[in-house]
Parts: C-alpha cells; sequence; structure tokens
C-alpha cells in the first residue's frame, strides 16, 4: 500500500482513512463527487487516472462513497419512492462498480482494494428498514467476491468492510434519536455505542496491508456486534 487512491475522501469514513493511510506511510490521493464524480464511468475512470498521475501509479483503492436515502424516501418497500431507490443504487452501488472496473484495469499486480459496505446487508431492523439502501449495500457482496475472483490470477485482493453504526454525520438521524440511541445493548451489544471513523479506517488499513496477503473476498465486520442478532 505504498499509493492509495480514496474515493469520498471528504466523509466521516473516507477522511478517516485518509488519515489512517497517511499514517501507515502511505501517498494518498483523495477525490470527492465535486472533483472526480465516481458515480458515473467517465468520473472514476478521470479518478483513477488522476491518482495514476499523481502517485506514478496505483496499489491500493478504498471506496468510501455512499449516501442514505430517506430524504428521498427511502424505506420500507410499499413506501420507497422510485427516486429514492434509482439514487441510492446510482451512489451506492453504481459507483462501487464503476471504481471497481477502472481501478482493476490500471492497478498494479499484488494490489489491494477495499470497499465499504454495510452491516445492513444481512440483517432486518425495525428502525433502519429502507429498501434501497439495504438492497445496494447488500448486492456489494456478490460484486465484491466477483471482483476479488477476477483479481486473484494477478494477486489483486478485493475485500468488504461491513461496518455497523458509524458516528458520521450521515448517521446523525440515528444517533440523535432517543430511541435507537436507548436500543444500542442489543444493536451493537460491543461497548453499546457506534463505531467511530477511525475504528472503521484501522480495518481497511489492515486489509490494504501485507498483513491481509492471504484474505480476499471477504466481508469483515466491524459493527460492535450488530450482526449477532
Amino acid at each position: 500500500m505504498r499509493r492509495l487512491l480514496v474515493a469520498g475522501a471528504h466523509g466521516g469514513i473516507g477522511a478517516a482513512c485518509v488519515r489512517a493511510a497517511r499514517a501507515a506511510g502511505a501517498g494518498v490521493f483523495g477525490v470527492d463527487r465535486h472533483d472526480h464524480d465516481v458515480t458515473v464511468s467517465t468520473g472514476a475512470d478521470d479518478a483513477v487516472a488522476a491518482a495514476v498521475g499523481a502517485l506514478g501509479g496505483l496499489d491500493g483503492i478504498v471506496h468510501a462513497v455512499g449516501m442514505s436515502g430517506r430524504r428521498l424516501g427511502d424505506g420500507p418497500i410499499t413506501e420507497c419512492t422510485d427516486e429514492a431507490w434509482h439514487e441510492v443504487l446510482r451512489v451506492d452501488l453504481d459507483s462501487v462498480f464503476h471504481l471497481l472496473r477502472a481501478g482493476m484495469r490500471a492497478m498494479t499486480d499484488g494490489g489491494s482494494i477495499v470497499v465499504i459496505g454495510s452491516a445492513l446487508a444481512g440483517t432486518f431492523d425495525e428502525d433502519f428498514h429502507t429498501a434501497a439502501y439495504t438492497t445496494a449495500k447488500g448486492a456489494l457482496i456478490p460484486l465484491v467476491r466477483s471482483a476479488a475472483f477476477a483479481g486473484a490470477p494477478r494477486g489483486v485482493r478485493v475485500n468488504l468492510v461491513a461496518a455497523g453504526l458509524v458516528d458520521t454525520p450521515m448517521a446523525a438521524r440515528a444517533m440523535g434519536d432517543p430511541v435507537i440511541q436507548g436500543r444500542m445493548p442489543r444493536l451493537m451489544p460491543l461497548g453499546a455505542r457506534a463505531c467511530t471513523p477511525d475504528e472503521v479506517a484501522d480495518a481497511v488499513v489492515w486489509l490494504l496491508s501485507d498483513a491481509a496477503a492471504r484474505t480476499t473476498g471477504s466481508v469483515l465486520p466491524v459493527d460492535g456486534g450488530w450482526q449477532l442478532r
């Protein structure tokens, strides 16, 4: 992990990944939607080309782009709006496909890619019932494993971090909801609190590093025990 592209570098988890990777000695090229919009294929291609140009090559990628669709009407399947469905899948799923395709074409052999996913991909909860978001995050698992299979002959590893509730601006609704906060001992029994962005970033840096050299196609939970329910 000498030369790293972080997409979503201005978000809570993305910014933490930038800090952690730099602390580990990596050169980091960060992008966000205002400069390179990876939700479209040309934006992903441009982001990868810019990173290669700035860093002299590409050994690692972190995809930390994401959105909640609640403000657009995401919710239970009978209530989810067309706008929420299409926009959430565009941002949370299409962008991963675009960046994986562009990044794997340009990445050096032996590189590593980490995608930030969600614990909601494998569980359902009455306070987090969002058809579009859950579907987009769930679809990341076979997508990441398809990329891992394709990359394995070149030594390119692709893994996913399934984050639980993380204390970021995107989670402001949940962090400020007294009902959800009261349920934290059950939702995330390990410490009964949300994860910090830095805790997620630590797992990302480990997956990028040589310490995880035999790990690919994995789903690593960083969720305080969310999946134990």
